[in-house]
């Protein structure tokens, strides 16, 4: 089974098999992330050769069917990408991950691939991801649009957001312990005062009754309700 995960790409090792639309889009996005990426193909879209020209990409000439060719470049990768439509491949691809562990990513198969390549999209630092792996990209593409547009609307959620970012920093700034931490994340996300203030727009004032509310407890000069303290993820 997959779960869904955000991975930190940067400087990491991906290949892509397949110079066409696909291997294009799919190379676009991991650059996009900070990864090195290599793509080696019988023929390059001419974006790619713009990017290699750029120096940010690596072009290689080959036919990734043949093992030994392939292995030379695979073997040190974080992940491998086959946006081709070749079954050839996806088998060469695949013994070659048993030997050298690392992730794979079939355009071209739903069903086997390790990694899905999610339809994303953010807002004011909330980040969505929508599959609905290889059932329909159509749909996909539309229920990340509709999240979208109503994360735009929620002005509400957006300030919140903004609010709990900084008490977050403030308390780690403040070395204040994790369990502490924890409490203070659920008491003051469901402080009827604290959420009238964001609902308000008033996020400045909002950031400050959280620091004082912080204060008042660890001052002994508050109760908490431990029933909206308890950890809910």
């Amino acid at each position: 089974m997959r779960i869904p995960l955000y991975i930190e790409l940067k400087g990491k090792k991906i290949v892509v098999i397949g110079g066409g639309g696909v291997g294009t889009s799919r190379a676009k996005k991991f650059l996009n992330y900070g990864a090195n990426v290599v793509v080696i193909s019988l023929d390059f879209s001419d974006e790619l050769k713009e990017l290699e020209k750029e120096g940010k990409v690596e072009l290689v000439y080959g036919d990734a069917k043949n093992v030994d060719f392939l292995e030379r470049y695979v073997k040190d990768a974080f992940m491998v990408v086959v946006a081709v439509g070749s079954k050839k491949v996806n088998e060469v691809v695949e013994r070659l991950s048993k030997k050298y562990k690392f992730l794979k990513n079939f355009a071209n198969d739903a069903e086997k691939t390790e990694v899905v390549v999610p339809f994303e999209g953010e807002v004011e630092g909330i980040k969505i991801a929508v599959t609905t792996e290889g059932k329909s990209g159509v749909v996909a593409r539309i229920v990340r649009d509709k999240i979208l547009e109503m994360v735009k609307s929620d002005r509400e959620t957006i300030n919140l957001l903004k609010a709990m970012d900084f008490f977050k920093k403030y308390m780690k700034e403040e070395d204040v312990p994790v369990d502490i931490r924890m409490k203070m994340y659920f008491a003051i996300s469901s402080d009827e005062k604290f959420l009238e203030l964001v609902k308000s727009g008033k996020v400045e004032d909002a950031k400050a009754y959280a620091v004082n509310f912080l204060r008042e407890y660890l001052s002994g000069e508050r109760d908490l309700d431990e029933s909206k303290t308890r950890i809910q993820f």
